[in-house]
């Protein structure tokens, strides 16, 4: 009978790698983490909350077989399923007890549970129907590299988000983006030398933004999200945010390729990111689970 107990400090290094061998193969592979295992790690060690809340482990003897994630998110109401991963006989089983390991540490402002991962991952979304998790969305990522990057573009009207423009940045961008990952506030604390976001005004109105993350310690990078206000749309504004932004990102000279996430039922976002010579690479759904509070 595999034991199960809460992931510890210690074995956070350990448990990244266990995952980042599942995330090059399409059956298995999960959303939120990335592929590289010291770039989960360092995640997990940025979370809110202490990592022996939010993860389990199951071992049979010394053999780690299992794991599951439930990351908690304070301002928006939801927590974040990592995995389950499960490669015992009883796949279901196992993850069900994983789950069962972390459900008493679910703080009571989390009103859902989401689940992102590959289209292809049948034990995942099996197990998440067996949980009585529904279907949401249906999501491409999309993937640019360097080589494709012709010219530095220099747009006079791009311009990274002034202090006097955090507060129209946060309504739009919760307005754009209700209850996601990074609310606007949360955003705003996250900017630093790596972490930005890139904007076109009118005077002092905000007309678009992008934000954007790159990680010159991983090689890597991502386009978090895009937004335009609705009466802008049509002008190009997102092309021209999204040709700097991508100056920006690849400066960094050791990152070679970047991410985005599209919901498939954004049509028009679609179509920008394809002009803007982005590739599909996987096929994700995202899956809830409603949080009833007793």
């Amino acid at each position: 009978m595999p034991t199960i107990s809460r992931m510890q400090a210690t074995q956070i290094d350990q448990a990244a790698a266990f995952m980042a061998q599942f995330q090059h193969d399409p059956s298995t592979h999960l959303g939120f983490a990335g592929p590289q295992a010291d770039q989960i790690a360092q995640t997990w060690r940025e979370l809110e909350f202490p990592i022996e809340q939010q993860f389990a482990l199951a071992f049979e003897a010394d053999q780690l077989i299992g794991l599951i994630g439930l990351e908690q998110i304070s301002d928006t109401g939801r927590a974040f399923l990592w995995g389950p991963i499960a490669l015992d006989e009883h796949r279901f089983e196992l993850a069900d007890a994983l789950l069962a390991e972390l459900l008493p540490e679910l703080q009571a402002h989390v009103t859902m549970i989401d689940i992102f991962c590959n289209l292809q991952n049948q034990f995942v979304r099996d197990w998440a129907a067996h949980q009585q998790f529904y279907q949401r969305n249906t999501h491409a990522i999309l993937s640019y590299k360097r080589s494709q990057l012709t010219e530095h573009v220099t747009a006079s009207d791009v311009e990274i988000l002034p202090a006097e423009l955090h507060a129209a940045f946060c309504e739009l961008h919760d307005q754009l983006f209700p209850q996601t990952y990074y609310s606007g506030s949360q955003i705003l604390e996250r900017i630093n030398h790596d972490r930005q976001v890139f904007i076109v005004r009118d005077t002092e109105q905000l007309l678009g933004y992008i934000y954007a993350e790159r990680q010159p310690e991983f090689a890597e990078a991502g386009i978090e999200f895009v937004g335009v206000t609705p009466a802008a749309r049509g002008r190009g504004i997102a092309i021209k945010i999204m040709q700097y932004c991508l100056a920006w990102i690849f400066s960094v000279e050791t990152i070679q390729e970047l991410e985005l996430v599209v919901d498939h039922d954004n049509p028009s976002a679609l179509k920008v990111y394809e002009r803007a010579g982005f590739t599909l690479l996987h096929e994700m759904i995202s899956l809830r689970r409603d949080v009833v509070t007793q």
